[in-house]
């Protein structure tokens, strides 16, 4: 019966094509891309300290080695700084605990799936980071099968309520960190939040089940302030849905069920799961755990939030602006103004935010107002059909551009919140993976450059006139001559100043033949040439762009615990080896920048 609804059908095919995007982009066993990663870490890391390495104080000295037993890098010099960040006296885990008690059914079967397939039973091993990545299809698809329902009850509309969310995933960041991103809590608050609102209207909004309807919604906003206490914002909007008749017979005791018992235990759970554990970190219930992170309210970042290179949300999600104008189309006078001005106020907010690029997916939470805002709009436009027509072209045009983005953003050649104008559009249209060492502008206090074109200034290697990318002549990397590189470059006096020392190294190849890699080196040298640091890079296979000139471009910062101890630095080399000697590697204008930046884009503190 329900499927014979063509409505019903679309959503369905919705739903699959999701599930087919999910097995074709995202890898599930991969080093380089967990399930279980970055603010993941923080999220999920209490349920192994409890079930896994008894560890009631939560102390998490267990962490370091199971992350190292499952993971190939570190996002830090020590591991548990992913998610440990000094508190009074001890180091406490930042992170809020709400993540972990809706993802505890998935650990569980991940844990009896490790323990019959012999995987290690560590928290992290590959059963674990399957079950998160199923959790987190589960809990996206939860909230957009809500989010539906929602639609329909504000509309009454089924054609609106079908197609606006299929448009909010395609077309904006919901896609991304719901396809790419399984660990970051920004997808479940969404489906959190959207179940809120559902059982809240429905509970102002119907006569029946009031009592079921009221504590769903309770339990729900109880999820949603454990994920992310900020988000119990949301609440603010239930005031909308009231009616004369909200709170009429609530609470009649003869119609109590032991279903709403076992919601409203549940509810009881989720709030003392996230206080205990807080108790027992901090010694208080309610503790600030994000230390010296801080909102400055007096230097909201709203231009740079919303139509910036590096981290606009309009820019790479222009559906977004375009549902906002749907605010003026919908049901009352108070939605039109309240609405808008709630997600406008949450935006400011997080514009606020000393590290305040994440606006754009902190957003992600309230994509259920974007979608109302949407449907009205579909709603408004159906009734005129040649500008119906023409909206519709323009949200997919507006799907496209943003998936072309994503691609750029999953392979390298945009960086969330580091891109910036050259970037951006000397990439506009690119689908081939980049290697990238981005530096916003704004970051830089000083910097020095030296390029060497094989024109004016020559690179050390064999010389070549048969391929270049600019001039007349390039360095050949083959059989006989593998090395070409900067040669010796006089380490800069600007290094000695305050700030964050990065070395960038960029140039143009051109791979022909079965070369299949190359690899980079990067060396500090003392006065007499010795080497005093050097780290690698690598261009590997997914990464080659053959029989085509392609700009690379790799980078290193050169911090304190690289030079303590050993002789000053007097000259930096580097050099590109065709470590293969197979087929043939051109490559030109080579640049070494010398750069020192502030800290102003950097997410460490």
């Amino acid at each position: 019966m329900y499927f014979k609804n063509t409505y019903n059908k679309i959503y369905l095919g919705f739903f699959l094509s999701i599930i087919a995007v999910f097995f074709y982009v995202r890898p599930l066993n991969s080093d380089y891309h967990k399930f279980i990663a970055g603010d993941g870490f923080g999220y999920y890391s209490y349920l192994p300290a409890k079930f896994i390495f008894n560890d009631p104080n939560y102390d998490f000295k267990w962490f370091n080695k199971a992350h190292d037993a499952n993971y190939v890098y570190s996002a830090f010099p020590n591991p548990e700084q992913n998610l440990l960040v000094e508190y009074g006296n001890k180091k406490i885990n930042k992170y809020y605990q709400g993540l972990s008690f809706i993802w505890m059914p998935f650990f569980v079967l991940g844990h009896v799936i490790a323990k019959i397939t012999h995987y290690p039973a560590d928290g992290f091993s590959l059963p674990y980071q399957l079950a998160i990545g199923l959790a987190s299809l589960f809990y996206l698809f939860l909230g957009l099968f809500y989010l539906r329902k929602l639609l329909q009850k504000l509309f009454k509309d089924d054609l609106a309520a079908t197609i606006a969310p299929i448009f909010i995933f395609y077309g904006t960041y919901l896609y991304y960190y719901g396809i790419n991103l399984n660990s970051q809590s920004h997808v479940y608050s969404f489906t959190f939040i959207t179940l809120f609102m559902y059982f809240a209207f429905s509970f102002c909004k119907e006569d029946n089940n009031k009592i079921m309807t009221f504590l769903l919604s309770a339990l729900c906003l109880a999820i949603v302030a454990c994920i992310r206490p900020l988000n119990g914002l949301v609440l603010f909007v239930t005031p909308l849905f009231f009616t004369k008749t909200t709170f009429k017979n609530i609470f009649k005791f003869q119609e109590l069920k032991l279903a709403h018992l076992a919601i409203a235990l549940l509810t009881v759970a989720v709030l003392y799961h996230q206080l205990s554990i807080m108790y027992i970190q901090t010694g208080t219930f309610l503790p600030y755990t994000y230390t010296d992170e801080h909102f400055d309210f007096s230097n909201p970042r709203l231009f740079d939030v919303l139509i910036s290179y590096h981290s606009g949300w309009f820019v790479y999600v222009p559906l977004a602006f375009i549902s906002f104008f749907g605010a003026f189309f919908l049901p009352t006078l108070k939605q039109k103004i309240v609405l808008p001005l709630f997600y406008a106020g949450i935006i400011f907010l997080y514009s606020c935010w000393w590290y305040w690029p994440i606006t754009a997916r902190a957003v992600i939470d309230y994509h259920a107002l974007l979608a109302i805002f949407l449907a009205a709009f579909l709603i408004k436009v159906r009734v005129y059909k040649k500008i119906n027509m023409a909206f519709i072209t323009l949200l997919c045009i507006c799907v496209i551009y943003y998936q072309l983005k994503s691609i750029q953003l999953n392979r390298g050649i945009l960086a969330e919140n580091y891109t910036y104008k050259e970037v951006f559009w000397r990439n506009f249209f690119r689908l081939h993976k980049a290697n990238m060492y981005l530096i916003p502008p704004e970051s830089i206090i000083q910097q020095e450059i030296y390029l060497q074109d094989n024109e004016t200034q020559f690179s050390d290697g064999a010389k070549n006139n048969s391929e270049k990318y600019s001039g007349n002549t390039s360095i050949l990397l083959d059989k006989t001559s593998p090395f070409g590189g900067s040669g010796d470059i006089a380490y800069p006096s600007l290094f000695n100043q305050k700030g964050m020392r990065k070395i960038r190294l960029s140039f143009w190849c051109n791979f022909k033949g079965d070369v299949t890699g190359a690899q980079i080196y990067l060396k500090l040298l003392d006065k007499d040439r010795k080497v005093v640091f050097e780290t690698p890079f690598y261009i590997n296979p997914d990464y080659i762009n053959k029989n085509t000139w392609d700009y690379k471009e790799f980078g290193y910062q050169v911090g304190d615990e690289d030079l303590v101890g050993k002789n000053p630095v007097a000259y930096i080399n580097w050099f590109i080896w065709n470590s293969e000697t197979k087929g043939q590697i051109f490559i030109d204008d080579l640049k070494t920048e010398f750069i020192l930046t502030n800290t102003k884009f950097e997410t460490l503190k």
